[in-house]
């Protein structure tokens, strides 16, 4: 469809000139669109305006700056076009919840806005909460299975493993969903666990979780694990990951679950988070 192919040349030029000032004309002539059907089509697609769209993806890349390099404030601001630290400040913490200063210390998390790309389903344009977390190692305890299979399409062989219509490991490592509950993918091998505390059965397997840097993702509430944690995961490593200087340091994916024993609890306030190991690039 020419009319994505156009879309996708709008966002690929907006993040090649990020920095600059874009003109919504040359945008609509890149789209082959008037001004305003330009206008109208994007916000129809993506769910905000353009300019909106641009504010939030320069607001992302300046956390990479912020965490990724030694440049004041004031220069980060002005690269992204804002003429002063307290403008920039006032529209940081607008999008992230948090100052710019907070950001670049690793205190609390952040919004990170992924560029878009139009397919036939649009891809990023959403946000999705980031923190950096160092952490001790520590242990866990469930079961195991080797996929064979990618990093990538792992999630079917996962959700049958938790899936109580098929192999439902976690009636085999505790009698209630209530709480905390890990799946760990380390090259290959996925497991199913919880801390210590929270296991009612014996003959489980020790997983040691190694102590680190780790980025932190978190989806929303109310999300289905089998839904949720493949999108995330698609959108961390084709769009977070291309963006950040951060460098995976392995094969190996945490994913968080928060759930309730209560279905009906479990269904509203149940979310999920994926722990990527990282290593600290190179500061200038």
């Amino acid at each position: 469809m020419d009319v994505l192919r156009e879309l996708n040349d709008v966002s690929d030029y907006i993040e090649e000139h990020i920095t600059d000032d874009i003109n919504i004309d040359e945008l609509a002539r890149i789209a082959m669109q008037s001004g305003n059907n330009f206008s109208r089509l994007f916000s129809y697609m993506v769910g905000m305006s353009v300019n909106e769209y641009i504010r939030r993806r320069r607001l992302s890349l300046a956390v990479n700056d912020l965490q990724n390099s030694n440049a004041k404030i004031i220069d980060i601001a002005m690269k992204y076009g804002w003429n002063s630290s307290d403008a920039f400040t006032k529209a940081f913490i607008n999008q992230h919840g948090t100052t710019p200063t907070n950001a670049r210390n690793k205190i609390g998390s952040v919004k990170i806005f992924p560029p878009v790309s139009f397919e036939l389903n649009i891809k990023g344009a959403k946000e999705m909460d980031f923190k950096i977390v160092t952490v001790d190692s520590f242990e866990i305890f469930g079961l195991s299975k080797q996929f064979n299979c990618r990093s990538a399409d792992r999630f079917k062989q996962e959700n049958i493993m938790w899936s109580v219509e098929f192999e439902h490991y976690p009636e085999r490592i505790s009698a209630g969903y209530d709480g905390i509950w890990y799946g760990v993918f380390d090259n290959g091998k996925y497991s199913i666990a919880r801390a210590q505390k929270d296991i009612d059965y014996s003959r489980l397997e020790k997983i040691t979780v190694p102590g680190g840097q780790y980025a932190v993702f978190t989806t929303e509430k109310g999300g289905y694990a089998g839904t949720e944690l493949p999108r995330l995961h698609e959108l961390v490593f084709n769009s977070w990951l291309p963006d950040s200087e951060y460098k995976i340091k392995e094969e190996f994916v945490i994913e968080v679950y928060h759930l309730a024993t209560d279905r009906a609890e479990r269904r509203k306030n149940r979310y999920y988070e994926m722990w990527i190991p990282i290593s600290e690039p190179d500061t200038e």
